[in-house]
């Protein structure tokens, strides 16, 4: 009777540890080693439309894709590289612009990002500096932009899994462009702006940029 019952106990305490190894807490975050592979893509389109006549009808059509891959250098750092390509479609009907006018954006550069809070277990808010290569390219005025960008970013993620997560990029806190501005193949003049914006908060669903997260 006696090894019966240590038998069942035995059963009961091993029974008992699986069950504790699963419904371990799963691990929504990241640690020092981690990989990620982030991805965005926002896409916009505006139509104008006379009251009477379908002949003066625009057309205005924009998207952006930004993939990035960062590497945790500790709990809370990643460092890593980004890349973005865009296009503006625009089709006009009036004196001025008549036809078709592309714009094109091109970026390239090396980001830093720091998580510094945590809203409970699967919200982690953080801060990016970026900067890099930009080029702006208006087919229709044949005017092109190229130079340096940076900036500082506030996001945070959502994880659903432990390695899938969803990105918020909730606007520019501050940037700063430096451009040699060209038309027709020559440098006609340098182009520096600074933008500030402390109120990114206030059009949340204006402002907001929303991707993917995925975690190796």
């Amino acid at each position: 009777m006696k090894k019966l019952v240590l038998s069942v106990m035995s059963v009961v305490a091993l029974g008992m540890a699986a069950n504790a190894q699963e419904v371990e807490k799963p691990n929504f975050g990241f640690k020092e080693g981690d990989i990620m592979l982030e991805g965005s893509f926002q896409i916009s389109d505006k139509v104008t439309k006379p009251t009477e006549t379908n002949e003066g009808k625009e057309k205005f059509t924009n998207y952006t894709v930004n993939p990035k891959v960062g590497y945790f250098i500790s709990d809370k750092v990643a460092v890593g590289a980004s890349v973005a390509f865009g296009k503006s479609h625009g089709d006009f009907a009036d004196m001025d612009q008549i036809g078709d006018a592309y714009s094109k954006d091109i970026y390239a550069g090396a980001f830093a990002r720091y998580y510094f809070l945590e809203l409970g277990k699967r919200f982690k808010t953080y801060a990016e500096v970026g900067v890099g290569f930009a080029e702006n390219k208006n087919d229709f005025s044949k005017v092109k932009y190229t130079g340096i960008k940076a900036g500082l970013d506030l996001g945070f993620n959502y994880f659903v899994t432990e390695n899938l997560a969803v990105a918020f990029t909730l606007g520019n806190v501050f940037s700063y462009s430096n451009q040699d501005k060209k038309s027709d193949g020559k440098k006609v003049s340098s182009v520096s702006e600074t933008n500030a914006n402390l109120n990114i908060f206030d059009n949340f669903f204006d402002q907001a940029k929303f991707g993917l997260i995925y975690k190796f």
